[in-house]
């Protein structure tokens, strides 16, 4: 059972690799319909701390972040390779800041978090982010060595560990979303979440 429990991911591992969008949604007139393309697209959870839904939060604990300030480049605003999926910490904290992009750096070469939930900078670059987003404040690390500490205790199988790490119930269906007027990656639908589970491909970790 412990070597079971060893080979489950890592909540707080950043991405090796710099993220590549699955989805190409355009022509919504509102950056805001895009939220079901980017939640499937950043996993469920934050870009920047990797704060997922299942951990006892709501909708609005989740937003749309402008990784170009919309302030400063209003011609983005509802371009989807311009949003991402924050928390709602996150996304005031970086407020119209400019960080190293996710989809030019892989952020695990820019930072790590321990097994007591504390957070390195790798290089100057997650010195950056660490600093802008306050990843490192106490509340940051204790939350992560919480769920660090309760995915250690945790059954196989258990509640405990779909919620610390198994994805959310309500998988959106994007070939019925509300059709946008063009779609750069349409081939990403097959490749969702929810067709993931829908043939039996999901894991039930990640």
């Amino acid at each position: 059972m412990a070597k079971e429990l060893a080979s489950l991911p890592e909540p707080f591992a950043y991405p090796s690799k710099p993220h590549v969008r699955r989805h190409g949604p355009r022509g919504y007139s509102e950056y805001r319909q895009y939220r079901h393309w980017l939640r499937d697209e950043f996993s469920f959870r934050c870009i920047y701390c990797l704060r997922r839904e299942t951990w006892l939060t709501t909708p609005r604990d989740y937003q749309i972040d402008h990784f170009l300030p919309k302030s400063e480049h209003p011609d983005v605003e509802r371009d989807y390779d311009n949003l991402v999926y924050a928390c709602s910490h996150c996304n005031g904290t970086k407020a119209a800041k400019y960080l190293p992009s996710p989809e030019s750096v892989a952020y695990g070469d820019c930072m790590r978090v321990d097994e007591n939930g504390e957070i390195h900078a790798l290089n100057e670059r997650g010195k950056t982010i660490i600093e802008a987003l306050h990843l490192d404040a106490p509340e940051y690390i204790q939350l992560r060595r919480r769920i660090i500490e309760t995915i250690a205790e945790a059954r196989l199988g258990s509640k405990t560990l779909k919620w610390c790490l198994g994805y959310p119930d309500d998988l959106p269906d994007l070939s019925v979303e509300t059709k946008p007027k063009d779609n750069k990656r349409p081939k990403g639908i097959h490749e969702s979440y929810f067709k993931l589970k829908e043939r039996c491909e999901l894991p039930d970790y990640y």
